[in-house]
C-alpha cells in the first residue's frame, strides 16, 4: 500500500514574503527620482520615492530594536466611501520582539486635510483586519531631527563590516573599565590613533557603544559600552 505523503503547509504570511518579493519594484523612470538606500542591517539596497523616505532609512538602519526593514512591501485593498482602493505603504519593520509595523512617510503639507485623516483611518483598519499589523504614520519633524539625522549618516558613512580594529577593542576596553566617559578623554588618551571619530561612530553603529544622539557628537560627548 502506497504511503501517503506528509502534508505541508504555507507558512509564509503576505508580510513575510515582502521581504523578499515587495508589492513593488521601483525603477527610474521619467519623470518620477528613485533614491537608493545601502542598508547597513539589510546589506543590501532599499529603493525610495523620496528624500524624505530616504532619510526615514537612517532610522530603521539604526534602530537597535529593529531586526529588519524593507520598502514598497505589500498592496492591499481599502474601502472609503464604498469605493474600493489599492494601497501600498512605505516601509515594512520587524522588530527583536517579532512585532511586524507598517509605515507610511508624509511631509507636513500632505496630512493637514481632513481627507488624508479619513483615508489613513481607512488604511490603518484594513492593515490591522487583514493582516493584524499597526499602520503607523511618520511625519517630517521625526525623521529630519537634524542632530539625530546628522549623527545617523556618520554611523551609516564610517560603519563597517569588517572585525574590529585592535584600536576599536582597546577602546571599549578602556569604556568597560572607566565607565561613561568624556569623547575628548579619549581623544586624549588614544593621542597615537588616528581617526578616532570614525572609529566611535562604526562602534556605535555596532550598538557596541551609546550615547546620547539626539546631541551631535562633539568633545563634551559622553560615551559608553552597551555591556558591563
Amino acid at each position: 500500500m502506497q504511503s501517503i505523503p506528509p502534508a505541508t503547509y504555507q507558512t509564509d504570511s503576505p508580510l513575510e514574503l515582502a521581504f523578499i518579493d515587495p508589492a513593488r519594484k521601483l525603477t527610474k523612470s521619467r519623470g518620477k527620482n528613485i533614491h537608493r538606500y545601502a542598508s547597513v542591517k539589510m546589506n543590501t539596497i532599499i529603493s525610495v520615492e523620496s528624500t524624505l523616505e530616504f532619510d526615514a532609512c537612517f532610522h530603521f538602519d539604526f534602530n537597535n530594536n529593529i531586526s529588519r526593514f524593507c520598502s514598497q512591501p505589500i498592496r492591499y485593498s481599502y474601502v472609503i466611501d464604498g469605493i474600493i482602493r489599492t494601497y501600498v505603504p512605505d516601509f515594512l519593520c520587524e522588530f527583536d520582539c517579532g512585532e511586524m509595523v507598517l509605515y507610511e512617510v508624509k511631509a507636513p503639507n500632505a496630512v493637514n486635510s481632513k481627507r488624508f485623516t479619513k483615508e489613513f483611518e481607512a488604511k490603518r483598519q484594513y492593515a490591522r483586519k487583514l493582516f493584524d499589523v499597526d499602520l503607523e504614520l511618520i511625519e517630517e519633524h521625526d525623521i529630519r531631527h537634524i542632530p539625530l539625522l546628522k549623527n545617523l549618516k556618520h554611523m551609516h558613512r564610517y560603519a563597517s563590516h569588517s572585525e574590529l580594529t585592535y584600536e576599536q577593542t582597546t577602546i571599549l576596553k578602556y569604556l568597560n573599565k572607566h565607565g561613561s566617559t568624556k569623547l575628548e578623554t579619549i581623544i586624549d588618551h588614544f593621542s597615537n590613533s588616528k581617526n578616532i571619530i570614525p572609529m566611535i561612530y562604526d562602534l556605535l553603529s555596532k550598538y557596541l557603544i551609546n550615547t546620547d544622539l539626539r546631541v551631535l557628537l562633539n568633545n563634551q560627548t559622553e560615551l559608553k559600552t552597551t555591556y558591563v
